[in-house]
């Protein structure tokens, strides 16, 4: 007992030494972070002072709030937020859905992955971009031809997330499911599968969340309203703090659904450790 003792302190020892301090951890996370903003803005202001870019084109970081007041007062900001939103969560929401199914079926079924295994190795390589002369032509300037464009880019992340998901399960937990009557594809599915890809399957609709809104500028190139379009209109007249501002409701928006998202997956696997 006593020797068990005399290995198991110094084993405690290290592990309270190794693990920090939970406020301590938050503080300097906090400070650090507004360090690095800080650090970003003296830069940015440097680069204004220094003309490391053509005059003009970089606004000055500290008349930013003063544009967003006037892009918001001015009634074009709400309106570009809120059509931008019906074709991201359209996009989304379909991308997310079919790449998620896709990549459940090419990894769970044999001969569909045959199927399409050189077919994925033609269209991954082709960018969201490159389909909006179709998005043009098959739904011309509109809510879906936007979101037909944002959906490829989302369909690609959780098909290769779900596919790689399935791979990664360990056999034994099959053989595991056969021995207590889960032979059949539906019951492996449901007992076995789906449990254990969860985690990874909603990594890949985490990242789908960013790449949608990444991939929202390029969809509003066909010309729908949103915000994307404001952008490209402010910086066709030079009004680059307007672009600006439009860049960090992207961002703000894309931080509102992460976090709504964590909190949601944290619900769903709570049992996970």
């Amino acid at each position: 007992m006593q020797s068990v003792e005399r290995i198991s302190s110094p084993a405690r020892q290290n592990a309270t030494a190794a693990a920090p301090a939970r406020p301590s951890g938050v503080l300097q996370r906090v400070v650090l972070g507004v360090a690095g903003i800080a650090l970003f803005v003296a830069i940015w202001k440097l680069a204004l002072y220094r003309q490391w870019v053509p005059p003009g084109t970089l606004p000055d970081p500290f008349l930013i709030p003063h544009a967003a007041v006037r892009e918001w007062t001015s009634g074009r900001m709400l309106p570009a937020i809120e059509s931008s939103m019906v074709h991201y969560a359209w996009g989304l929401g379909l991308g997310s859905l079919v790449g998620v199914a896709a990549g459940l079926a090419a990894a769970t079924i044999r001969k569909f992955d045959l199927l399409q295994a050189y077919l994925v190795r033609i269209l991954r390589p082709i960018p969201p971009l490159a389909w909006v002369v179709f998005a043009l032509a098959w739904f011309k300037v509109s809510h879906a031809g936007a979101a037909f464009v944002i959906s490829i880019g989302v369909f690609w992340i959780n098909y290769f997330a779900t596919y790689g998901a399935v791979r990664n399960i360990d056999p034994r937990f099959y053989e595991l499911a056969r021995a207590f009557g889960h032979a059949g594809y539906l019951a492996r599915m449901r007992s076995v599968t789906l449990p254990a890809i969860a985690p990874g399957a909603f990594a890949g609709l985490r990242a789908g969340i960013g790449q949608a809104w990444m991939t929202l500028i390029a969809a509003e190139l066909l010309g729908v309203p949103g915000m994307g379009q404001e952008m490209n209109a402010a910086a066709g007249v030079g009004a680059y703090d307007a672009v600006v501002v439009y860049m960090l409701a992207i961002s703000l928006l894309y931080t509102v659904f992460d976090i709504a998202f964590v909190i949601l997956e944290a619900k769903i696997l709570r049992w996970r450790p």
